[in-house]
This record gives C-alpha cells, structure tokens and sequence, in this order.
C-alpha cells in the first residue's frame, strides 16, 4: 500500500466521521504525500500497519505513528506528521509529545521532538508497562497552541 493511500484513506475516515469536511468537488483539496519513517513497518506477515491516528484541530490535520505498531512495553519511536488544512506540511513548529496511563498516573513525562522535514516529527518514548496510553501531541506555531490528543492500547 502506498503512502499516498495511506494519506487518501486517513483522510476520507476524517471525512466520514465529521472530523474533516469534505472537499468541495469543483475545488479539490490535496491530498498530502510523505513518508513517515515508522509509517512502513510491517508486521510478521508482512503488512503494513496503520497510524495509531489521525484528527483535526482547528486548521492542522495531525497523524501519529508508532514503531513498533502496535506500541509495546519499552522503548517506542513516536513520529507524528501535521499538515494544514489544505494539505500543505506544517515544518515550523515546536513539538512535544506528552504520555501517561488513561487509567493511572505515572507523573509528567513530556519528550521534546526533532524535526525530520516536511511536516514530520520524530521521537523517542518509553511505556512503563502495557495498558491504555494517551499521547498529547503539543505544537506550539506562531504564537498559537494546539493539543491533540491520541488514546491507544500498549501490548507486552
């Protein structure tokens, strides 16, 4: 599966949920390509695996990837792509992802992330133990904020 499948089809579940609008026909809105370094990972058999997520927030449409995929218990590589509504990458921000447990806390644990280029981000996280995780992805442009939130399940 391409990686501008990919994007097509986080976007069209965007749209289908009413989180995105959908495109005006006469004016479409373009689709964004890139290549998130963890968005190929594949699994045993050899598929590829999906983004933990993607959501709107305000004009920025944000992705999450995690390597491995499913996150586990350990070390994890976090990249998150965020581009603006109309599809172009946003590559000027300051990002940071914010973790814990849903279901009991283990402190603060925020990881400031590196730019790769063209609207992704990458970082390093550690999960404690397996259970139901939330990421806030920070990004902080041009004197605005925006939190974006994630909730997903880490596996042994």
């Amino acid at each position: 599966m391409t990686n501008r499948l990919i994007v097509g089809i986080a976007a069209l579940l965007l749209t289908s949920c009413g989180m995105m609008s959908a495109p005006n026909v006469n004016e479409p809105t373009p689709i964004p390509t890139f290549t998130p370094a963890v968005s190929t990972a594949q699994d045993p058999t050899g598929n590829q695996l999906p983004a933990l997520g993607g959501k709107q927030s305000g004009d920025l449409l944000v992705w999450l990837f995690s390597d491995p995929n499913p996150p586990s218990r350990g070390n994890n590589t976090l990249e998150v792509f965020i581009a603006y509504a109309d599809g172009q990458p946003v590559s000027d921000a300051e990002v940071s992802f914010d973790i814990d447990m849903t279901n009991m806390s283990h402190g603060k644990n925020v990881t400031v992330v590196e730019l790769l280029g063209d609207g992704r981000y990458s970082g390093e996280v550690f999960f404690l133990m397996p259970g139901p995780w939330r990421v806030i992805v920070g990004i902080e442009r041009a004197g605005e904020t925006s939190a974006v939130r994630f909730e997903f399940m880490v596996n042994w």
